[in-house]
């Protein structure tokens, strides 16, 4: 009778674990290709337009379907993700994300995105969003 309800405990401590903490049962993969898809997105002609940069996030300004404004930034959970600018709604563009950093250039609408994903080395480059510059 101990020895199943060993298994018992034992079944109910292993359901925990994989339920609560997914990376200690299977590793992290990474998608080298991830990183590119996010600019390619963040890029397109005509569709973003930055409003305001902040440190950890920006304020854009989506011009298709309609003009309204967003705010592109990491949640508690390491994902970089589009919302509205109350935070609502949830467009994930990239995981694991445990750091990032935007800059202003001289260009304006251009900003220096400086982001560390986790076990990856930090990756920089300038994001391009001028958006189509009309009003």
């Amino acid at each position: 009778m101990e020895g199943i309800l060993a298994l018992v405990v034992a079944a109910g401590m292993f359901v925990l674990a994989t339920g609560t903490a997914r990376g200690l049962m299977r590793p992290m993969r990474w998608d080298p290709i991830a990183w590119y898809q996010v600019i390619q997105i963040l890029e397109q002609p005509g569709r973003y337009r930055v409003t305001t940069v902040h440190r950890h996030s920006l304020e854009l300004i989506d011009a298709k379907p309609t003009r309204h404004a967003l705010r592109l930034g990491v949640n508690h959970k390491g994902v970089l993700r589009l919302t509205n600018e109350n935070g609502q709604g949830y467009y994930p563009l990239l995981r694991q994300v445990t750091a990032m950093d935007w800059t202003v250039t001289k260009t304006a609408g251009v900003v220096r995105l400086r982001l560390k994903q986790e076990g990856l080395s930090w990756q920089t480059t300038l994001v391009d969003l001028r958006g189509d510059g009309g009003s």
